[in-house]
């Protein structure tokens, strides 16, 4: 009888909290509804804003080359998939073959499909690796352990839309943009189209007098000239035979041609030369100093192979240093590598083999051509103290 006394007394309590329980809930989805019901009335509700929640991490995987993890959230509603969505906050999209391709922003112009028209190897890499991992016979460098580095040609299109994406605008005031390099000009074409209020100058030395190296001229044959616009670009004054790796020369163009009284600013300047240490260097020394606020100055071609080697192990890691120095006494004894540089970097923005050197606020400045020319720790930093073991 106990027992059953118990069970029934049990029943009686689970009864109470559950009728409990329901007049609550009950209780609060009236005042839920009363109170939106309101809400509606004076505007103060819209069903339409997006539901924030913390980014997650959506791996991006290619066997032929995505780039690594990508970061989705919500940001706005996609009427096709509903109220909260999630959509993908990226500037660009991946590709069928795994390529990472970086969307122009409204307004701009779209690197990658002008690079193609072109035919300038700086786009070329997507288009050629599917079929270089299907025939290895189609590679340029087939056992590269990397898979991006196989074919010919390089993927610059993402960094290019991205920092010269503004500069693309039809309505962006005009300025001088000058290309290191013109061999055929497929380069400097896809610049002309690609910066229309670009005032663009192109450096070539292959155009100088045939002869002779040792006797101040090029034996290798007039590069340039395979371009149907060359006599254009020539009686243009956009483009300028000579060496740029002189000093002298890079002076009388920039005085003579490019720093006129009606120029408009220099704010572009890509080094796709010999891809020669030296000469990537050299071309940082001289024009990133000149170039104006908050400009930009590209070097490419900084990949492994024997020419360019000390430009990526020797160079960039002092430039590195230097944008992050502090010169705190608190700490061990630092050193500047570069100070006719240090004073007007801004940020560096590397991507596979190329890499964004960006102006600070400080005025251009008007170096000597001693201020301007390579200094002897340019490609070696143990010659930079603060480079050294025990002084960091």
């Amino acid at each position: 009888d106990f027992i059953i006394l118990e069970m029934e007394f049990s029943n009686i309590l689970l009864s109470a909290n559950l009728a409990v329980m329901t007049f609550v809930a009950v209780s609060l989805w009236n005042q839920a509804s009363s109170s939106v019901d309101k809400a509606q009335d004076m505007g103060a509700l819209n069903f339409d804003t997006p539901i924030e929640s913390p980014p997650a991490i959506v791996p991006s995987l290619s066997e032929n080359g995505g780039n690594g993890l990508r970061v989705s959230t919500t940001r706005k509603n996609d009427p096709k998939q509903g109220v909260g969505a999630l959509v993908k906050a990226e500037i660009g999209t991946v590709n069928s073959d795994g390529f990472y391709f970086v969307d122009p922003k409204e307004g701009e112009k779209d690197f990658y499909t002008i690079g193609l028209s072109t035919t300038t190897d700086k786009v070329d890499a997507p288009g050629r690796l599917p079929g270089c991992l299907v025939n290895s016979a189609t590679c340029t460098r087939p056992n590269c352990v990397r898979p991006e580095c196989r074919p010919w040609g390089h993927h610059y299109d993402t960094i290019y839309q991205q920092r010269l994406g503004p500069y693309s605008r039809d309505n962006v005031e005009p300025f001088q943009f000058l290309e290191i390099g013109f061999f055929n000009g497929f380069g400097y074409d896809l610049y002309r189209e690609f910066l229309p209020q670009g005032e663009c100058h192109s450096i070539e030395i292959s155009c100088i007098a045939e002869g002779p190296k040792n006797e101040g001229k090029w034996p290798w044959g007039n590069f340039a000239e395979k371009n149907p616009r060359y006599q254009q670009y020539l009686d243009e004054d956009r483009l300028h035979c000579g060496d740029a790796n002189n000093i002298e020369f890079l002076n009388s163009i920039w005085t003579l041609k490019m720093n006129r009284t009606d120029a408009p600013p220099l704010k572009v300047v890509v080094d796709d030369g010999a891809h020669i240490a030296e000469h990537m260097a050299q071309t940082m020394f001289f024009w990133f100093p000149r170039i104006e606020p908050r400009g930009l100055l590209i070097v490419e071609d900084i990949q492994p192979i024997h020419e360019a080697n000390a430009f990526r192990t020797q160079f960039l890691p002092q430039i590195m240093k230097d944008l992050h120095y502090c010169g705190d006494p608190r700490e061990k004894p630092d050193e500047i590598c570069f100070p006719t540089l240090f004073p007007f970097l801004a940020s560096i923005h590397c991507e596979m083999h190329i890499c964004v050197f960006e102006r600070n606020d400080t005025p251009a400045k008007e170096l000597s051509l001693e201020e301007s020319t390579l200094p002897s720790n340019a490609l070696d930093l143990n010659k930079c103290t603060s480079s050294l073991n025990g002084h960091w």
